[in-house]
């Protein structure tokens, strides 16, 4: 199978950390790309494999035998349950639905540093500082929700701590560490969880230029 990659990406990152927790890395090929920093306001070049896999051009895009999966949703779903025989993520029953719950919270984080990260590549007397600062709000309301829950967090680093970890972990990298003051239970969870084989390999880095 091939996964196409970006270092920076947290969509990918939670993929990522996905195969290594179920110990599945050898049966991947994992294809970085390349992006401009126009990605946030306009089409950029892509190689043509890459178009083929992803028309809508996101990232990660996974290429198998029968089919294509292009968004880490679906990706995470097919691995959890076709190769990891549903160990991050309950097949049906109460413990999917909590899993789930606190999944939905961790990646409306994720969605809001995308678009927090998309407007501000644009250029200053273009974006909108009404909507990052709406993107903040978001991002810290949602970390206080997790907040609320750590106590309820399982022994299992599942596919939702597995979100809520690489949430965490894009924050601090991209936006600082505001973030730990709303949520210092969570922020203590997350320095243990840091230290995860899974978590130091996929440490994100800024995505190689096209």
């Amino acid at each position: 199978m091939r996964l196409y990659v970006t270092p920076a990406s947290p969509w990918v990152r939670r993929v990522r950390v996905t195969i290594l927790e179920l110990g599945i890395e050898d049966r991947f090929e994992f294809v970085q790309t390349k992006w401009s920093h126009k990605w946030a306001t306009r089409a950029v070049e892509h190689r043509p494999d890459f178009l083929e896999a992803t028309p809508v051009v996101r990232i990660p895009a996974l290429v198998t035998a029968a089919f294509t999966l292009t968004d880490s949703h679906s990706i995470c779903d097919y691995i959890n349950g076709e190769l990891g025989g549903f160990r991050l993520l309950a097949q049906e029953g109460a413990p999917r639905w909590r899993v789930l719950a606190d999944m939905s919270v961790a990646c409306a984080i994720i969605e809001a540093h995308i678009s927090r990260r998309a407007e501000l590549l644009r250029s200053e007397h273009e974006r909108s500082n009404d909507f990052i600062g709406k993107m903040r709000d978001r991002e810290l309301r949602c970390f206080a929700t997790l907040e609320k829950r750590v106590p309820q967090f399982g022994a299992t680093f599942d596919l939702a701590q597995i979100t809520i970890a690489v949430a965490c972990g894009y924050e601090s990298w991209r936006y600082g560490n505001e973030w730990r003051g709303v949520a210092p239970k969570l922020a203590a969870w997350y320095d243990v969880v840091a230290q995860r084989p899974s978590m130091g390999a996929t440490e994100p880095a800024e995505t190689p230029q096209a």
